[in-house]
């Protein structure tokens, strides 16, 4: 009766072990290994979109150009629910960090940046024609993605912002944030990083 008892115990004392160590299984390791599984599949599609990036934009000015027609796609398929006429695209002005100063995790426009906005400002008004600006903020990789897409986002308002204040009417822009997605140089290096804190205006007539 004794050994039973003692069997007994034995089995009981393993069953409840193996049910501790699944346990332990399913809420320590198991989220692990999930969170490791989606950080490699993270990886991995980012591997693939920077390679896909490099085989169709090869250039800074290639990835401008390729921004400059997705903004003018969008300005023409607006206004084709309008009786407006269809835009075309005027010029582009580049607000890039190496120049503007865009400081990184923040959205304030520094003096040159002011410059720059006062110049293209003096120039649509010297022109005196109707234009209308999309207005796209960029950020590099740092942080997490979904701070970066509202970081770009930031960036092109402050910048809506101070033309609406200098007269361009608010209907006549738009902003979008790109956040990280649209790099112009390699994140892994300081000057690339500084390259990709920017605000693109495209401007269509």
């Amino acid at each position: 009766m004794l050994r039973l008892t003692s069997l007994t115990l034995m089995i009981a004392t393993l069953t409840l072990a193996g049910c501790a160590t699944q346990d332990y299984v399913r809420e320590q390791i198991v989220p692990v290994q999930t969170q490791v599984g989606e950080l490699r599949d993270r990886t991995a599609g980012n591997e693939s979109g920077l390679k896909a990036l490099d085989g169709r934009v090869k250039t800074s000015e290639e990835r401008i150009a390729a921004l400059q027609q997705e903004a003018l796609a969008r300005a023409q398929a607006a206004a084709k629910a309008t009786p407006a006429p269809v835009p075309t695209f005027a010029m582009s002005t580049l607000l890039s960090d190496d120049r503007v100063k865009f400081r990184n995790g923040h959205a304030e426009l520094s003096a040159q940046a002011v410059g720059e906005l006062d110049q293209l400002i003096a120039k649509l008004k010297t022109d005196n024609q109707p234009v209308f600006l999309e207005i796209q903020g960029h950020t590099d990789a740092n942080g997490p993605e979904d701070f970066n897409q509202r970081l770009g986002l930031q960036r092109a308002e402050a910048v809506r912002l101070y033309l609406a204040r200098a007269g361009v009417p608010l209907a006549r822009m738009a902003t979008i944030s790109y956040g990280e997605s649209a790099p112009m140089a390699d994140n892994r290096s300081a000057d690339g990083r500084s390259q990709n804190r920017r605000v693109q205006l495209v401007v269509m007539r």
